[in-house]
């Protein structure tokens, strides 16, 4: 049997430790691993079995095996940082690597006289409390008064605030530091990548290639509607999104269809605008409010 094995930057250093344990007849992908909606479908074509570390379950493709990948952490420091915060009614989220203590986290928490939350999302995602950079749909009709993030970097729990609009305090597994986060500045900054598009009408509407991204259905209905308002698009089909696939092509600004991540955390590292779908509806007057680009 031949086995491919996709590993993220994170595990692709211990390369040989993974792969020699899965046998001798073994192909290690060299493309990008960002998330569980990246497979690499050129290297499954070509093995029986794609092992795919560290992501959950997003896409259901009968021979890709998802691996997660968990990290260990101390429950009770995790605990005692959380119970500085002053909100006694919490909903605890997490990413995949960390969410499989929020169990045991949240009968501490109950110990120390918090009232939790610890409900499972949509189909996107496998275990109670998880969320993903583009779904949220954990905290839909949350009845908390604050949440509890647990996990490195601040991307999750900033788009959880906005999501939710609730307060949320982010606490790192790893160095046990409590902050408590605000999206107003994220809010702004959208604001602003939107203003700039403003009276432009050149626009490249991107659509990845990569299974779990992949929104094409979405990107043909916005050009329709921009269409009719005088706007000239093309859609633009592409795997990895980067500035240099991007720089001499002839758009004003750019709708990304594809991870959300990249509008939202990557804007800077491009040289013309990148706006969300929901943001984009907002420019053409379809829609109130600038949104979340979320991926059901």
């Amino acid at each position: 049997m031949r086995i491919g094995v996709q590993l993220p930057n994170g595990l692709k250093r211990r390369a040989f430790e993974i792969c020699d344990k899965l046998g001798s007849d073994v192909i290690l992908s060299g493309e990008s691993c960002f998330g569980a909606c990246d497979v690499d479908l050129n290297l499954l074509a070509d093995v029986d079995v794609l092992y795919h570390y560290a992501h959950t379950k997003i896409v259901k493709l009968g021979n890709v095996i998802y691996v997660p990948y968990f990290i260990d952490f101390d429950l009770e420091k995790v605990a005692e940082s959380v119970r500085k915060i002053p909100e006694r009614e919490i909903a605890l989220i997490s990413t995949a690597q960390f969410c499989h203590k929020l169990f045991e986290l949240k009968k501490m928490l109950q110990n120390f006289g918090f009232e939790v939350e610890l409900k499972k999302g949509g189909d996107r995602v496998e275990y109670p409390g998880q969320v993903l950079g583009c779904n949220y749909s954990v905290l839909r009709d949350s009845k908390a008064k604050a949440v509890v993030f647990i996990g490195d970097g601040l991307f999750h729990a900033i788009g959880a605030s906005f999501y939710s609009g609730k307060k949320v305090y982010a606490v790192n597994p790893r160095n046990f530091e409590l902050i408590e986060t605000d999206s107003s500045d994220f809010l702004r900054t959208r604001a602003i990548q939107v203003s700039k598009c403003v009276g432009l009408d050149k626009v490249g509407m991107i659509v990845s290639t990569k299974p779990g991204q992949k929104r094409l259905s979405l990107a043909e209905n916005l050009k329709k509607k921009a269409i009719e308002r005088g706007f000239k698009v093309l859609i633009v089909y592409m795997g990895d999104i980067t500035p240099e696939k991007l720089m001499n092509l002839p758009f004003d600004f750019y709708v990304n269809t594809a991870c959300p991540r990249i509008t939202y955390d990557d804007y800077k590292r491009f040289e013309k605008p990148i706006i969300s779908p929901n943001e984009f509806e907002y420019l053409l007057k379809l829609r109130e409010d600038l949104g979340l680009d979320e991926i059901e």
